[in-house]
């Protein structure tokens, strides 16, 4: 005799008693994330958000995920779960500068840091960058840059010393267009420095005379083993001798990696530094080319 099918009910049962080991798993969880905050503030640690160890994770899970529940919800889901226990280990809020389209922006803010965590809207790029060197944020998003803005924030990020934010993310850490208006992204910033995450995106600045081109500048780069692509450049209209150039670099470069010093000999007088602006994870899913919106 075939057996019978489980009963609706039966299925119902199964399900909160699926509930429960989730919520304990939850729970226990927290538990140990307090435990970790506990330790890294007795190492003084500046920050308790660690956005290469999150990538890390995220794409350890969509790797292993199968079935019919969608990855971007599965990312969702967790980072909902990190950024609720960022806020038991330290102070962390959000500011999101959003010229344009502020819903969105808003909208890829919330999704990538929770729903229960402090933001704040601004006008201006420089009103975002404030909070974080003013401690009153621990991150700003701002929208992606683009070629040929007249005043582009990341020149805002050039400079030396622990109250100089750098990029830490690329937001949407997973692509889901689903009710979100355009192809909106943005990078995040902190008072931290780029970690390694094993896949990742390095932007960095270079300061250069009006007369070095574009085209040159990326064949130095790619000379130097370093896969670059020029997103961006401005010229301070009461500065001709000196424009910046934005690069993006599909790779981590720390600050004495031996390419940049090979850029900088190959360059020569043309070029007055590079500065790194920090970097990000890169997202799951974006292997399409660096730059893109």
């Amino acid at each position: 005799m075939a057996s019978r099918s489980p009963s609706l009910e039966s299925l119902r049962r199964e399900i909160d008693r699926i509930d429960d080991d989730m919520h304990d798993l939850l729970m226990r969880r927290t538990e140990i994330v307090e435990r970790v905050g506990t330790l890294k503030s007795r190492q003084a640690a500046r920050l308790y958000i660690r956005p290469a160890r999150e990538a890390a994770i995220l794409r350890r899970l969509v790797k292993r995920h199968h079935g019919s529940l969608p990855a971007p919800v599965v990312v969702r889901i967790w980072r909902e779960m990190v950024a609720a226990t960022s806020l038991l280990q330290g102070p962390f809020s959000i500011a999101v500068h959003a010229p344009e389209g502020s819903v969105g922006y808003w909208d890829l803010a919330r999704d990538h840091y929770g729903s229960y965590t402090q933001m704040t809207l601004h006008a201006s790029a420089t009103q975002v960058i404030g909070a974080v060197v003013d401690g009153i944020s621990t991150v700003a998003v701002l929208p992606m840059p683009e070629d040929g803005d007249p005043d582009p924030w990341w020149r805002l990020l050039i400079g030396a010393g622990d109250r100089t934010p750098r990029v830490v993310a690329r937001l949407p850490f997973i692509d889901n267009r689903v009710g979100r208006p355009g192809k909106l992204g943005a990078l995040s910033i902190a008072l931290m420095d780029q970690e390694e995450s094993g896949d990742d995106v390095t932007l960095v600045a270079v300061e250069a005379n009006p007369e070095l081109s574009r085209t040159r500048l990326r064949q130095a780069f790619t000379a130097a083993r370093l896969p670059a692509t020029d997103i961006d450049a401005w010229q301070a209209a009461k500065n001709h001798d000196m424009r910046l150039h934005l690069i993006e670099i599909a790779d981590f470069v720390g600050p004495n990696d031996a390419r940049l010093a090979a850029v900088e000999e190959a360059l020569g007088e043309h070029i007055s530094r590079i500065i790194g602006l920090g970097g990000y994870a890169t997202p799951l899913g974006r292997h399409d080319g660096p730059g893109d919106g």
